[in-house]
């Protein structure tokens, strides 16, 4: 490519030994080029969404390959282990973008903490059906007894930010007098995901869950949960 008028080997003007007055020389102000390669963001970007893309398409953690992942992502193996040491590190990197929004949820608006449990539901069930999350969530867990390290990171990086959404909805909840004040946040939280995940993977697997079970599972818990 042309820069100026000139190629990128190509000296500047007033370049001579020992110096280059531009800074933007690729040479740098000793003359020489800069030792090692810049970072680049888009063989990052292709690398990370090659991991995604073989997970979602069924190839099992065991037997994923930094070959594989290289090949996906059009770059060297040597590319993807000058950013990540290991398989492990390279697929819980790879998760973490699924999961990077997360934000907080909407509690000042008048709708009731039963609402916002629905929501809260529902989603879950979207993004565990339709999104690329959901079959890398079943290509992790099924790898779980083999490799619980990395389900262990896989929960931290991706399930505990959500976890943390609910527990702010049930503590709201109870801060409002709708659920009860010695309400146990831990066991409740794993009362209402617990179900949904089960039912995703055993009774529904490719299915979405019916809105009548995430809204009987509600209506249900409620009854013992909520504030007498």
């Amino acid at each position: 490519m042309i820069r100026d008028g000139r190629r990128p080997d190509e000296r500047h003007p007033g370049h001579v030994d020992g110096g280059c007055p531009d800074p933007a020389c690729p040479a740098g102000p000793g003359g020489r080029r800069r030792p090692g390669r810049p970072r680049s963001e888009a063989a990052e970007r292709a690398i990370l969404e090659a991991v995604l893309g073989l997970l979602g398409e069924g190839v099992p953690y065991g037997a994923l390959s930094m070959e594989q992942v290289a090949a996906r992502a059009g770059v060297g193996k040597a590319t993807v282990y000058r950013r990540w040491p290991n398989k492990e590190s390279l697929v819980v990197d790879s998760m973490a973008t699924l999961w990077q929004e997360c934000p907080p949820p909407d509690l000042g608006d008048d709708r009731s903490t039963r609402d916002r449990l629905l929501d809260y539901l529902d989603t879950m069930v979207e993004i565990m059906h339709t999104d690329k999350a959901g079959l890398v969530f079943a290509s992790v867990m099924a790898a779980a007894q083999r490799h619980p390290e990395l389900v262990r990171r896989y929960q931290q990086v991706a399930i505990e930010p959500r976890r943390e959404q609910l527990r702010m909805i049930l503590r709201h909840g109870m801060a409002a007098g709708e659920l009860r004040p010695d309400l146990d946040v831990e066991l409740a939280l794993r009362m209402f995901a617990g179900p949904v995940v089960h039912t995703m993977k055993s009774e529904h697997p490719g299915e979405p869950v019916p809105p009548e079970f995430t809204r009987g599972l509600v209506d249900t818990l409620l009854e013992g949960m909520g504030a007498r």
